[in-house]
């Protein structure tokens, strides 16, 4: 008995077909999911100040004490503004000169990444003391992970699925 689609459920474990789903699941969520994770913030949270045997489970986070606002959304509101970039490029060289980084607070709640004066524009999410950006442009998806330094500045790493080499690295200084 033949089975059409088994040699399509084979594909999906192929490097070319997850790295299709991770994109396709990035398109999602900067299209409609941030907005999502910003309503949940306030109980992510509250529970985060508990000690790791306390953390509530179910629907107790409701009777957490709720606060003014969040240390999570004062830090998010502290990247709002202009930075210096220095990096690399995904092949090791450095870049020829630094360019300038402009972070926004979008309606959603999530962070408006946007270099070159918005040739290229992408969407951020913080996850502790880590900002994750995502962008897309000429079909070429890419990822940032940056630490936000003690300093206010932000330093990490980025790749682009279509290049090959080294992963980019970029410092955030503010301007």
């Amino acid at each position: 008995m033949k089975v059409p689609w088994i040699k399509s459920v084979a594909k999906l474990g192929s490097r070319e077909s997850m790295a299709m789903i991770v994109a396709a699941l990035l398109t999602a969520g900067a299209a409609g999911g941030w907005a999502v994770s910003t309503t949940l913030t306030t109980s992510a949270v509250a529970v985060e100040e508990l000690p790791a045997f306390e953390t509530p489970r179910g629907n107790a986070t409701r009777d957490l004490p709720a606060t003014k606002e969040s240390p999570h959304e004062e830090l998010k509101h502290s990247l709002i503004g202009s930075y210096r970039v220095t990096g690399t490029d995904s092949n090791g060289r450095a870049y020829p000169s630094a360019g300038i980084v402009d972070v926004a607070l979008a309606p959603s709640g999530a962070l408006e990444v946007a270099w070159d004066n918005g040739k290229q524009v992408g969407v951020g999410q913080m996850i502790g003391n880590v900002l994750a950006v995502a962008s897309s442009t000429n079909g070429r998806t890419t990822i940032w992970i940056m630490t936000i330094n003690a300093d206010g500045s932000l330093s990490g790493k980025w790749l682009r699925r279509t290049d090959r080499g080294y992963k980019g690295t970029e410092t955030w200084t503010r301007t």
